[in-house]
C-alpha cells in the first residue's frame, strides 16, 4: 500500500496497488519412488517415499535441480519452511537427496541400531559385520568412531551412568591389553545392586592413585557413600581402602591357592587409631544354614602425626657396643593374607542365608560382626568370590578389536563407549551419527517384512 498527500486538499488518499506476476507456490507432499536391487542386479520396486527437511522435518521441501555423481546425476531437492533451523546459519534452505531426507535417515538409524549392537554389545569382528550388513571394513572403522562421538555430544563420555545408581557396594578388578607390544591395565569398577560399570581407568600401571580414581568414580555415580568393596589381592587394592580414613569393608578373594579361603577386613576408627579386624572365612561361609567356624584377628595402628626424626646416623652409634639377643629370629617382611588363618582367634556364628541372619557369640567385637553382615548381603546363598568385574573385563577383552591408532586417551575413549551402551541400551534409541550413509546400507538391509511395516505405517507408498 502507498500513502499520497494531495496538494490540493491536503487530505491522505491512498492508492493500492497489486503486484503482477506469478502466483506464489503452494509446495505440498513430494513423493519419490525407491526400489531394491538384488545380487543378480535385478531391480525391485518398493514404492514411494515422502521426503522431509532433514534440518526441521518440515514437509514443505521442493525439486532443486539435480547434482552430478561419478556415473550418474541425482535429483536435489531443498526446503522451502522459512522456520527452518537451518537457516539460522545460512542464507538458503537446507538442500538433500533422497537419501539424505529426514524419513530416509530415520529408517537408516533404525538399521544402525541393530548394526551398532552388534559392533558394542555382541562384539563381533569388523570383517564379520562388513560381511553381514554389506559395506567396507573401513566403513565400519568410521562408524565406531562417529557413534563414539555422538555418544559423547548427547550425553557425554565422561560419566557412564545417566543417573545416579542405588548401590552402596562394588566390585573392583582389572585387566590388560596390549597397545603395540606394551601392556596396559584398564581397572572398572561394578555395582552389586544396578550390575552397571560404575568408573573406569586406563593406565600403564595399577598403583593406588589409579585404584582411588575408580573408587571415586563409582562414588559420584552413585546415591549413597559406598559400604563395602570385593577385589582380589592386589597390594594397590588394599593400600587404596586402608588410606580411606573411613569406615569400610573389604571382601578379599585371592587368585591363588587355596581357592576355597577368603578374607573379610573391616576397617573402623577410634581415638586417632585405625583397627583392621581381619577374618579367615571358607569361601562357602554363607551357601547354606548352620554353624560355622572363622578366624579373626585385630590389629591397632595409631594415624597421630609423627614427628620427623634428625637425619643421619645418632652420634656415638658408631662405636656403641651391641649385645645380641638370644631367641629365635623374626621372619621379615609384612604379614601374609592367610596369617589370620594359623594365628587368629577361633570363632563361630550361626548362618541363615534364606533371611540374611547372622547370629555371633557374646564376646566378640563390634568390626567382626559387621565385617560378616556386610558380605552376608552381597554372598548370601554363594561362594564368596569377585566374579562380578572378572565376568565385564572378560567381555571387555573379548570385544574390544583395537585398530588404527592406539594411545591410552583412545582405547579408554573406546572402551567408556562401549560400556556406555552396555549400562543403557536405550540410548542407541537417541543418539543421531553425522556422517552421511549411503542409501545401499538401508536397501541391502531391508527384509520383506519390514517393507511390509513400512507400507502399514504408510512411510512408503
Amino acid at each position: 500500500m502507498l500513502q499520497i498527500l494531495s496538494k490540493r486538499h491536503l487530505n491522505p488518499v491512498s492508492l493500492l496497488y497489486y503486484m503482477v506476476g506469478r502466483k506464489k507456490k503452494v509446495y505440498g507432499q513430494l513423493w519419490r519412488p525407491i526400489e531394491a536391487q538384488s545380487e543378480s542386479g535385478a531391480r525391485f520396486p518398493l514404492g514411494g517415499i515422502q521426503l522431509f527437511c532433514p534440518a526441521c522435518g518440515s514437509a514443505k521441501i521442493g525439486p532443486y535441480g539435480t547434482h552430478g555423481r561419478k556415473t550418474t546425476r541425482v535429483e536435489t531437492f531443498q526446503c522451502k519452511n522459512s522456520k527452518c533451523s537451518h537457516l539460522k546459519s545460512h542464507k538458503t534452505g537446507k538442500q538433500c537427496v533422497i537419501t539424505t531426507s529426514y524419513q530416509f535417515r530415520e529408517l537408516i538409524f533404525g538399521k544402525l541400531k541393530a548394526f551398532y549392537e552388534d559392533l558394542l554389545k555382541d562384539g563381533a569382528k569388523n570383517k564379520t559385520i562388513a560381511k553381514k550388513y554389506g559395506i567396507s571394513e573401513s566403513q565400519v572403522s568410521a562408524l565406531r568412531t562417529e557413534i563414539e562421538s555422538a555418544i559423547d555430544k548427547l550425553n557425554g563420555l565422561d560419566t557412564l551412568v545417566l543417573t545416579p545408581q542405588p548401590d552402596k557396594a562394588i566390585a573392583i578388578d582389572e585387566t590388560f591389553l596390549k597397545i603395540e607390544s606394551t601392556a596396559i591395565y584398564v581397572i572398572i569398577s561394578t555395582g552389586y545392586t544396578s550390575h552397571k560399570t560404575l568408573g573406569i581407568k586406563v593406565s600403564k600401571s595399577r598403583s593406588e592413585r589409579d585404584i582411588r580414581e575408580v573408587f571415586d568414580e563409582a562414588e559420584r555415580n552413585i546415591v549413597h557413600d559406598i559400604s563395602a568393596v570385593s577385589s582380589d589381592a592386589l597390594n594397590a587394592t588394599q593400600a587404596a581402602l586402608k588410606n580411606l580414613n573411613r569406615e569400610i569393608t573389604h571382601i578379599i578373594h585371592p587368585h591363588k591357592k587355596p581357592f576355597k579361603k577368603a578374607i573379610i577386613r573391616q576397617y573402623s576408627y577410634e581415638n586417632n587409631e585405625r583397627i583392621t579386624t581381619t577374618i579367615g572365612v571358607k569361601s562357602n561361609f554363607f551357601k547354606k544354614r548352620g554353624k560355622r567356624q572363622f578366624r579373626y584377628m585385630e590389629a591397632r595402628t595409631d594415624l597421630t602425626p609423627k614427628i620427623k626424626k634428625r637425619r643421619g646416623r645418632p652420634k656415638g652409634s658408631k662405636t656403641k657396643k651391641r649385645h645380641k639377643n638370644p631367641g629365635t629370629k623374626k621372619k621379615r617382611g609384612r604379614k601374609g593374607l592367610y596369617t589370620v588363618f594359623e594365628k587368629g582367634t577361633i570363632g563361630y556364628a550361626i548362618i541363615d542365608p534364606y533371611r540374611d541372619k547372622l547370629k555371633l557369640g557374646k564376646r566378640l567385637s563390634r568390626p567382626v560382626g559387621a565385617g560378616l553382615n556386610a558380605t552376608l548381603k552381597l554372598f548370601a546363598l554363594m561362594s564368596i568370590q569377585n566374579n562380578l568385574a572378572e565376568n565385564i573385563n572378560s567381555i571387555l577383552r573379548a570385544i574390544i578389536r583395537l585398530r588404527g591408532p592406539k594411545t591410552i586417551e583412545s582405547v579408554e575413549r573406546r572402551i567408556r563407549a562401549t560400556l556406555k551402551i552396555r549400562n543403557h541400551p536405550e540410548i542407541l534409541d537417541e543418539v543421531r551419527i553425522m556422517r552421511q550413509v549411503r542409501g545401499d546400507f538401508l536397501m541391502n538391509n531391508l527384509k520383506l517384512t519390514e517393507c511390509a511395516d513400512l507400507l502399514e505405517r504408510g512411510i512408503i507408498m
